[in-house]
């Protein structure tokens, strides 16, 4: 049976050698290439070709995300499992966005680390349970956000956001340096907001979108 080709890029050796040792007595995998930053990593992809790229997020240099972004294009037959202490919705987003097939956190298990591996050489793709679990509750809260502002669908897009934006403690000026309008545009939408939802004063507004989950405090 053909070994699953395997390069791992991590910028802290004792984690790497950690993976290793991991992997290493799997008569299945082949680590044919180790990197501590992007730059190497990169050049390993010019002489080595492997099916699997396990990649941190932060290294010195290019990112993860960013190293993603340039394997896939360039090597988009290789499959690329991030393993990463940050598991928080943005970094999971940016790296599936980026086309990671894989995320990790760095506190998996053998056993899961394998399977993972094992699912990506076939072409599929593998999040972690505590990676899924946090998907499903971001979509959950996105779901009721939208459901929020559906049913004051009176609110325009604008309107929409200029809401989320004031509710949060932004004031007029960083919103209009933020959305490339006026202040005096800012204060009008502002106004017609009250108007709409029959608010009094900002601080109702706040009030408002905290209740109906637009934002959370």
């Amino acid at each position: 049976m053909e070994k699953i080709k395997i390069i791992l890029a991590d910028d802290h050796r004792i984690f790497r050698d950690g993976i290793i040792s991991l992997l290493s007595d799997n008569e299945s995998i082949n680590i044919i290439g180790v990197a501590s930053c992007g730059s190497e990593l990169l050049s390993l992809l010019k002489t080595h070709k492997p099916e699997v790229v396990i990649l941190d997020i932060t290294m010195p240099g290019l990112s993860g995300i960013e190293l993603t972004k340039d394997i896939s294009v360039r090597y988009p037959e290789i499959s690329i499992m991030i393993l990463s202490m940050h598991t928080a919705e943005e970094f999971v987003i940016n790296a599936v966005k980026a086309g990671a097939r894989a995320y990790l956190p760095k506190d998996t298990t053998k056993e899961e680390l394998m399977e993972a591996i094992k699912v990506l050489s076939e072409g599929g793709e593998y999040y972690s349970k505590s990676v899924s679990d946090n998907f499903l509750k971001s979509f959950i809260k996105k779901q009721k956000v939208d459901q929020n502002l559906k049913d004051n669908d009176e609110l325009t897009q604008r309107e929409i956001e200029i809401l989320k934006l004031a509710a949060g403690g932004m004031g007029n000026k960083d919103i209009a340096d933020k959305l490339f309008i006026s202040v005096k545009t800012v204060d009008a939408h502002k106004n017609h907001i009250m108007v709409k939802l029959k608010l009094k004063n900002t601080a109702e507004m706040v009030l408002y979108a905290v209740k109906n989950k637009i934002i959370e405090i």
